[in-house]
């Protein structure tokens, strides 16, 4: 094996190791031994340039990831960064670089080694359900985490994927800001090169749901450029991904309805709500498969049942008011309760797409 200060040209089934970590190093070198790998270790990111292209495997120590970045290595399949307990994964780098996986060690020897012996099985496409508000307050980044709770329910990996700038945040109806990870801030220049692991292991979760987030802390919205790549990437790496679109915002819907295989256009049954709820509908007709989901509010002057085909499309679900609702988010629970009057509904739902 060659030592952080020495370098040799990478031959075929090699791995390539950046970074001097002592906590680190001799593990990884260890596991690349028991591999049956050849390895070229470089101190400096900038001095594994030449090696970058050529190696079969990249392992990139965690504290080497930012100056990776910095020498402008481009993404490649075949990366893993690897960690301690107790380092700060650099999401933001992490996800730039495109690893594949972040890798801990002690406890991830097993996954390291199974990477180093045999490539990734390819990824499969799972089904993006976007959830549409006719209007403000209809219900749609609710019915969105129930949609994602029931499919967890039913042993599915999910993720929410929150589109909209403007709501009050995925996270939050998960009870998940503030559970530290990836938020779009730190995706705004993700691009088709990012891996479905690494995305999945970035971004944080609440009652089994993975949950991609606005930052309220940030002035920084939902990167419409890169909405369209991350959804995709997380289609590869979930069995469904939900998206809370937003009703005032072209740029994101334009790059996203054409990921969706089903848009959910939800709509209350007041006059108002379903005047909305047509100006989408035009919208939504001729890039979309589209279906209603209408919540019933008390005292509404329309007929619930008769609204989708007042709109043209066809009828997904109703969803009956629920005043114990609201009550229940506030106290943190997760919309979609079994026995809920949404549950009931996302239970339904969800098995159309898994």
């Amino acid at each position: 094996m060659a030592g952080a200060g020495h370098r040799r040209r990478v031959a075929r089934s090699s791995t390539l190791v950046i970074g001097d970590d002592p906590d680190l190093l001799p593990s990884v070198l260890r596991l690349c031994a028991v591999a049956g790998r050849e390895v070229e270790v470089v101190a400096l990111p900038a001095q594994g340039r030449a090696a970058w292209a050529l190696a079969d495997d990249v392992l990139v120590l965690a504290s080497a990831v930012p100056g990776c970045v910095e020498a402008g290595l481009r993404r490649r399949d075949g990366v893993s960064v690897i960690a301690t307990a107790d380092d700060t994964v650099p999401w933001r780098a992490v996800l730039a670089l495109g690893a594949d996986a972040v890798v801990p060690l002690p406890g991830g020897e097993a996954d390291l080694l199974d990477r180093l012996a045999r490539p990734s099985a390819p990824a499969g496409s799972a089904a993006v359900v976007g959830v549409l508000p006719a209007s403000g307050g209809a219900g749609a980044s609710v019915l969105a985490a129930g949609l994602a709770v029931a499919a967890v329910r039913r042993g599915a990996a999910a993720v929410l994927v929150d589109a909209d700038p403007d709501g009050c945040g995925a996270d939050l109806l998960l009870g998940a800001e503030d559970v530290a990870g990836a938020r779009w801030p730190q995706l705004a220049d993700a691009g088709s090169g990012l891996a479905a692991e690494t995305l999945r292991a970035a971004l944080p979760s609440a009652h089994g749901v993975h949950v991609l987030a606005v930052d309220r802390s940030s002035a920084d919205g939902v990167p419409a450029g890169a909405a369209a790549a991350v959804v995709a990437c997380a289609a590869s790496g979930f069995d469904l991904v939900v998206v809370d679109l937003p009703r005032g915002r072209p740029d994101i819907l334009d790059a996203l309805l054409p990921s969706c295989a089903t848009v959910l256009l939800v709509c209350t049954d007041d006059v108002r709500g379903a005047a909305a709820a047509s100006r989408q509908a035009r919208r939504l007709a001729p890039s979309a498969r589209a279906e209603v989901v209408v919540r019933t509010l008390p005292g509404a002057s329309l007929d619930a049942a008769e609204l989708p085909g007042w709109l043209g499309l066809p009828a997904a679900a109703e969803v009956a008011h629920d005043p114990r609702l609201l009550a229940a988010l506030d106290r943190g629970e997760p919309p979609g309760a079994p026995r809920s009057r949404l549950g009931k509904v996302c239970d339904a739902l969800v098995p159309r797409w898994l």
